[in-house]
């Protein structure tokens, strides 16, 4: 695995291009620290399971659905349930706030 700044990526994005070239994969830092991952596109690489890291962060985002995310994995939605809760992701993303706030507009009429 290479590794490369941010800025020096910046400034010369072929490096990306040879690092694939060359089939290796790029860690990516800033300040020295690391920010990503970036790896050539491999058959293998979906086999092992990005396609699934992929689908799981999408879900997180709100743009895949609890039943998108089960077919993922190949796992009904009761079944990715626990999984989700295993791996710490929320099923139901709301602000309490915003509902107590309707529920008190309700109760007031």
């Amino acid at each position: 695995m290479q590794t490369l700044g941010i800025k020096a990526l910046k400034t010369n994005p072929s490096a990306l291009s040879k690092v694939f070239e060359g089939r290796d994969t790029l860690l990516i830092t800033r300040r020295g620290e690391p920010i990503g991952i970036a790896a050539p596109f491999d058959e293998r690489l979906l086999d092992l399971g990005f396609t699934r890291w992929i689908a799981l962060r999408a879900f997180q985002a709100g743009d895949l659905s609890l039943g998108q995310v089960a077919k993922a994995f190949d796992k009904s939605k009761q079944e990715m349930l626990p999984l989700l809760s295993h791996l710490g992701i929320p099923v139901a993303d709301y602000d309490l706030d915003e509902d107590l706030e309707t529920i008190h507009l309700l109760d007031s009429h």
